[in-house]
């Protein structure tokens, strides 16, 4: 191993073995960020399930379960768009409705808040920052507590139940990738569906489909349409499935294969695929070689699309965010002609609501498919809706879009309290993160503002104030983008099912606990571990190729293996210079690894690590068959089964089992710990614990 490759290891091994409570390096930080006043430290938050409110607290069973994220709808914002549209005694037909008792025929409904806060205001506070170049800067100290969070980390909390940093995706301070609600619910069997008025590759909808140190890292060409590449500026370089990582957020989601997906972000889908079995074919070919119905800017095929076994719908239906309800309105400084001429919002000509995809007819769409789809019939499935640009024109300090996009999101959710049993199906209405716009009674002096007239006939006066820098125009308005989230706790209903787990004060990774307790998900780290306790791995020739299929990996995200020759040589092997690195688990199906270098005759031996679960398949020695024997199904030898089966068997299990089960997400790959900003002393200690520790997720 190079000097180098040796360096990246022990850089991630560290990152992994960080988690321990018993590493004592929180001692050298800074005490006002490590620890919060309750008494638990970064590193204990940092934990799966270590922000947990409600722990104790257990779950009714449900079939189904719908969770709504309006991204960036604060109490404000919902405040804000139903004074405008029904009025200060108006209702909400699906916002009002849900959590709130006998709405809905419902005894089981509940209303509460819940905490958002963070673990880093962005990457550099964690142990997989990357500089402009996409290579490694790790932070020794990992975790600090943040009061404002952003998407990404708000989406992977109660996807994943582990509270993480901004600009994270479904991976814990320290890079560890965490198990989702997508792939637990895949793994027990039921139908799984995202849809969304972003990017699908924006935060949100990426949490259910994918791992990332950086939220950025859209494609294999990064944030561009495929014209360009600037991937190396959007992703940790050791992500990237050229440089032996797990791939880029639309590559995994791919790989992760939920029944049904409708969003934005097509042009991402244009990107040329870098490495792997795909190279050289865009993205969009790639998801159709796979077996994906897919639609691409077209209304019209996605409301035809119907349920097809083993063919789950990709539909995405503009090339970036989907265009907003209502044209846009411009905040702007005090001036009393605004108090004399309201502004009224007008609907949006690019509005895709127009040609039948608004986010109502895309969940109708989406609860069609689901329901027709047998997983659902017999297990049930989850489905995630999200109103995404409440957020997005909360930025942009434009109250018509915000109101629009919360219109939208509203009847969305009317149209599935009208079309799910609440008896069986838990739905849950919430946001990610608090936003800026606030109703005043006047206009502020040092905000900028809009003045709305609302249903009653009345002026009312929407201010936005928490740009961090003055990007107004040259009329005074704003339409900049950088109005800032805050940190306040937020409004969290449901309905059916356990509806009133949400009650009181929780926090945002309480809910992947509702939601996976609900469904009967693998909760905790033990649960989750020992799905991958029956996994199987075969190595085969297909196609003329040697490769190995892992299957049942169902407690793992990522893979490592390593292949040997009778010397003991590395013939080949995954790349464990980081969490990300390795071979992306397809959970529920087969994960193939391509087993370059074989050569026939020759003998080999071949290990494979579940990185997550710690479980470990080791082959013995086997015999490379002759291509044309074992491509004809010819058993040449004992080891060939007859279907190009060279050899297979079940992992050891030992590791995923137990109280005491947990082992380093690095398998056993890691061959030394290393912090690179630490002492030498800090790091002869972190080896002699690397050695004996048991590591949680």
């Amino acid at each position: 191993m190079s000097k180098h490759k040796a360096l990246k290891g022990a850089v991630a091994a560290f990152a992994s073995v960080a988690t321990l409570g018993a590493l004592a390096v929180p001692a050298l930080a800074d005490s006002a960020s490590t620890y919060s006043p309750n008494g638990k430290s970064v590193a204990e938050l940092a934990q799966h399930g270590g922000a947990q409110r409600i722990a104790a607290i257990g779950n009714k069973t449900a079939k189904n379960v719908v969770l709504f994220i309006g991204d960036g709808m604060g109490d404000s914002e919902i405040t804000v768009a139903r004074d405008y549209l029904k009025g200060a005694n108006g209702h909400f037909d699906g916002l009002d409705a849900v959590g709130q008792p006998g709405a809905l025929d419902d005894v089981e409904a509940g209303t509460g808040q819940y905490t958002t806060f963070s673990l880093g205001s962005n990457s550099s506070d964690s142990a997989v920052g990357k500089d402009g170049k996409g290579n490694l800067k790790a932070n020794s100290n990992p975790g600090k507590l943040t009061d404002v969070t952003d998407s990404s980390a708000s989406g992977s909390a109660w996807a994943t139940g582990t509270k993480t940093y901004n600009n994270a995706v479904d991976v814990d301070v320290y890079g560890n990738p965490q198990l989702n609600l997508f792939e637990l619910a895949k793994a027990a069997g039921k139908a799984t569906g995202n849809v969304t008025t972003a990017e699908i590759q924006d935060a949100t909808p990426a949490v259910l489909e994918s791992h990332s140190t950086e939220r950025g890292c859209y494609g294999p060409q990064g944030k561009t349409d495929g014209s360009s590449n600037d991937a190396l500026k959007r992703c940790l370089a050791s992500q990237l499935k050229e440089n032996g990582g797990i791939g880029s957020i639309s590559e995994q989601l791919l790989d992760t294969r939920a029944d049904v997906t409708i969003g934005g972000g097509s042009k991402y889908f244009r990107q040329t695929v870098q490495g792997g079995e795909y190279a050289g074919k865009t993205v969009w070919e790639q998801a159709k070689e796979m077996g994906y119905q897919t639609v691409e800017n077209d209304p019209a095929a996605m409301n035809a699309l119907e349920y097809k076994e083993g063919q789950p719908v990709l539909a995405l239906m503009s090339d970036g965010n989907m265009p907003t309800k209502f044209n846009a309105s411009k905040a702007t400084a005090k001036d009393p002609a605004k108090d004399a001429n309201p502004t009224v919002c007008t609907v949006n000509d690019q509005w895709l609501g127009n040609q039948g995809s608004s986010l109502k007819d895309m969940s109708k769409k989406a609860l069609e498919l689901l329901n027709a789809n047998p997983a659902s019939q017999s297990n049930g499935f989850f489905l995630q809706i999200e109103g995404a640009s409440i957020d997005k024109q909360d930025h942009a300090g434009n109250a018509c879009g915000q109101i629009g996009e919360t219109d939208d999101f509203d009847q969305a959710i009317s149209y599935v309290l009208q079309n799910v049993d609440l008896s069986n199906t838990l739905v849950i209405v919430t946001a990610d993160h608090a936003h800026t716009s606030q109703i005043l009674n006047s206009q502020p002096a040092y905000a900028l503002s809009t003045v709305l007239k609302t249903a009653d006939g009345n002026n009312m006066v929407v201010s936005y104030g928490t740009a961090e820098n003055d990007s107004r125009d040259e009329d005074g308005g704003y339409n900049g983008g950088d109005m800032s989230h805050t940190g306040t706790q937020l409004r969290i209903a449901a309905s059916g099912p356990g509806a009133q787990r949400v009650v009181g004060l929780s926090d945002q990774t309480d809910n992947f606990y509702t939601i996976a307790g609900a469904l009967g998900l693998a909760t905790t780290t033990d649960q989750q571990n020992a799905l991958s306790k029956d996994a199987t791995v075969s190595v085969k020739l297909k196609d003329g190729k040697y490769v190995a299929e892992a299957t049942g990996f169902n407690g793992d995200a990522v893979l490592s293996y390593e292949l040997k020759d009778a010397s003991g040589n590395v013939v080949a092997a995954s790349d464990s210079s980081t969490p990300v690195s390795g071979v992306r688990v397809k959970t529920a199906q087969v994960t193939d690894i391509a087993l370059d270098g074989m050569k026939e005759g020759e003998t080999y031996t071949l290990s494979v690590n579940g990185r997550q679960s710690g479980v470990t398949y080791d082959s013995g020695e086997f015999q490379a068959p002759a291509a044309s024997s074992a491509s004809a199904g010819k058993n040449t030898d004992a080891g060939n089964k007859g279907d190009g089966t060279i050899t297979s068997g079940k992992v050891d299990a030992t590791a995923a089992t137990g109280a005491e089960s947990n082992v380093s997400p690095l398998g056993k790959t890691g061959t030394a710990v290393a912090a690179v900003a630490l002492a030498v002393a800090v790091l002869v200690a972190i080896a002699m614990i690397v050695k004996t520790a048991k590591i949680t997720r």
